[in-house]
């Protein structure tokens, strides 16, 4: 019988609470790299955590696709704009200078 991680963790009566405890089960299974060991015990426990990690990813709004349409987080557009706006106001400052 296949069992849920939040049924494993609710049999073992620990304290933590099943976000805690969920860190620290992925925590026993990985190695230094920080990768999950491929010689894990619990089978079972493991597919259940992976699913967990999954859906709190996807819950989170965690973007696993890169756009390219931003730079540092801001619209490519919204910067071009800017840029030629601050450019203009440059040129016409040093246009001003040179006329008076």
């Amino acid at each position: 019988m296949n069992k849920s991680a939040n049924q494993i963790w609710k049999e073992s009566g620990t304290t933590l609470s099943f976000k805690d405890w969920l860190s620290r089960e992925k925590e026993k299974f990985s190695n230094a790299d920080g990768q999950v060991d491929n010689f894990i015990q619990n089978k079972p426990l493991n597919d259940s955590i992976q699913k967990t990690l999954e859906a709190m990813k996807k819950d989170s709004g965690l973007k696993e696709d890169i756009s390219n349409k931003t730079i540092f987080g801001i619209n490519q557009n919204v910067i071009i704009v800017g840029g030629v706006i601050i450019l203009g106001a440059i040129v016409y400052k040093f246009y001003q200078s040179r006329k008076s």
